[in-house]
């Protein structure tokens, strides 16, 4: 039994034929896509090695669509969060169904998928001025690219076409981070105030915790007599309806030491919510959770958001992310000498490339600052 190659516009494809096990009837079977002759063939020599030994697997008619909401989205709940799971949903059904999801899995090609991401980043340019941002079309690609991962380890595709069709790389958001100064200024705001969230943005500020992990602290997490806490949970919006999952990553469980000042703060906090408490009566939600409002409601995160941004502006501070208060944390620590790895740790980054990666821009300054420390320390004055 033969096979062939054969080019098709700048592509190589695949032909061979094999018998169908259960009628033993022959049938075609083919593999388009390649960029080169050579690979197309090595793909034809090692279809041709399994129909020999009996381990070649028909090609289904099987659609893409059809692969990620049947087979592929369903698998996710096991293994992803709520949060990470709708955002590939919404990647599948709003962007690559419409476009890519009548196409059969096995057709899908990189340059076809490279196509589709420019389509992406130039849809709607002429109705808004602008298309998908480059960080949206890379979700939409790495959706794929692990989607088609696990179509290759299911012996649905031969290789992951995702894999040679990457979008180009977002650039780095720019990182507004709020000086000492003003996130004293801020602080002394709130105290001003008497801001019911004061003891929340103090702690974001004072241990670099994220929104949803905030707003996951419950009291029994919270040993203010040996100042330290332990992230266990985070509560996440998805489509606006708030989830209560694992931390983002397996580094993200973890504990604390708090410094005085919060610790004080924090018992404040305490009364002040045990005086709501008594003043709602039987109006009142227990819910064991660190940061309520006034009857004992959990809140929203993207409302928590908006409360922080209002709280800026009333204190006639930059504009930030409450997200920056990590950022503000993160680059003090550094700027105070304590090691990337300790950061990374703290800040519950799942490996400390990824603290490398986003702090490049205050590791690069304070690798300055050391190599000129070194250098006069060596040469004295012949260093200046």
């Amino acid at each position: 039994m033969k096979g062939s190659i054969r080019q098709r516009g700048n592509t190589y494809t695949a032909l061979w034929s094999a018998a169908d096990p259960a009628t033993g009837k022959r049938h075609q079977a083919s593999q388009g896509g390649f960029k080169t002759k050579r690979e197309a063939q090595t793909h034809l020599n090692k279809m041709l090695t399994a129909v020999d030994d009996g381990t070649f697997v028909r090609p289904t008619k099987l659609t893409l669509g059809a692969f990620l909401v049947d087979r592929w989205l369903p698998t996710l709940r096991n293994e992803l969060r709520p949060a990470t799971i709708a955002l590939y949903e919404g990647a599948v059904t709003t962007y690559i169904i419409p476009r890519l999801g009548g196409t059969p899995l096995r057709a899908i090609t990189p340059p076809q998928l490279l196509a589709f991401y420019a389509e992406l980043a130039e849809s709607g340019r002429a109705k808004t001025g602008k298309g998908l941002s480059p960080r949206s079309v890379q979700l939409v690609h790495v959706a794929l690219n692990k989607a088609l991962r696990a179509a290759v380890e299911w012996d649905l595709l031969p290789t992951n076409p995702a894999a040679k069709a990457r979008p180009p790389k977002p650039p780095k958001p720019e990182q507004t981070v709020w000086s000492g100064a003003t996130v004293r200024a801020f602080l002394a705001a709130a105290e001003a105030e008497n801001d019911r969230l004061r003891a929340l943005w103090l702690l974001a500020i004072t241990s670099g915790m994220r929104r949803g992990e905030l707003l996951g602290l419950r009291w029994d997490d919270v040993d203010l007599d040996g100042a330290a806490l332990r992230i266990r949970r985070a509560r996440v919006s998805v489509n606006h309806a708030v989830l209560e999952s694992l931390p983002k990553t397996a580094k993200s469980a973890r504990s604390l030491a708090l410094d005085p000042h919060t610790v004080t703060v924090l018992r404040s906090h305490r009364k002040r919510q045990l005086e709501d408490r008594l003043a709602a009566g039987e109006a009142w939600t227990e819910t064991g959770l660190l940061f309520v409002d006034a009857l004992g409601e959990p809140l929203h995160p993207t409302s928590l958001t908006r409360t922080f941004k209002r709280a800026t502006a009333r204190a006639g501070l930059p504009v930030v992310r409450l997200h920056d208060l990590r950022h503000a944390y993160a680059t003090a620590a550094l700027e105070a000498g304590v090691p990337l790895k300790v950061v990374s740790e703290l800040l519950g980054h799942a490996s400390i490339a990824v603290t490398a990666d986003i702090y490049s821009h205050v590791s690069e300054e304070l690798n300055r600052k050391s190599v000129e420390h070194v250098a006069s320390f060596i040469l004295g004055s012949a260093a200046g």
